[in-house]
């Protein structure tokens, strides 16, 4: 009696801790982003920045967290933890670049900068149609 019990403990501890692969959350996230699941999205991202400090997959994950959380979510202290941690974990990575934009542009309106003022959502006065 007294293994079965602690053999069903064992079993119950292993699942919980249960980790999936790097990849596996990668994918996911991805997946979910895709289908528009922005918090599953966030899920698999943190799950994978948390279980993988090296994983390849670390310092894209820390980006689109911070884009996620910046522009679907609209959590902008989140978006800028991870924009800064990226950031400062991997300073000439690529994706710097447009974290640091993104951080400097966080919660503004397109209007409100100033390469994009007069930007509209609706670009059908941009487009042009000739007659023949």
């Amino acid at each position: 009696m007294r293994f079965a019990l602690m053999a069903g403990l064992i079993l119950i501890v292993a699942a919980c801790s249960s980790r999936l692969p790097e990849a596996t959350y990668y994918n996911q996230a991805k997946k979910a982003y895709t289908s528009q699941k922005f918090n599953e999205a966030v899920e698999n991202y943190e799950a994978l920045v948390e279980y993988y400090p090296k994983s390849v997959y670390r310092a894209e994950s820390l980006f689109l967290l911070g884009y996620i959380n910046a522009n679907d979510i609209k959590n902008y202290d989140a978006a800028k933890k991870y924009y800064g941690m990226l950031i400062e974990e991997y300073p000439d990575h690529e994706l710097v670049t447009s974290a640091k934009f993104e951080i400097q542009n966080l919660g503004k309106d397109v209007n409100e900068m100033p390469f994009l003022k007069n930007v509209s959502s609706d670009s059908s006065d941009a487009v042009t149609t000739t007659e023949h």
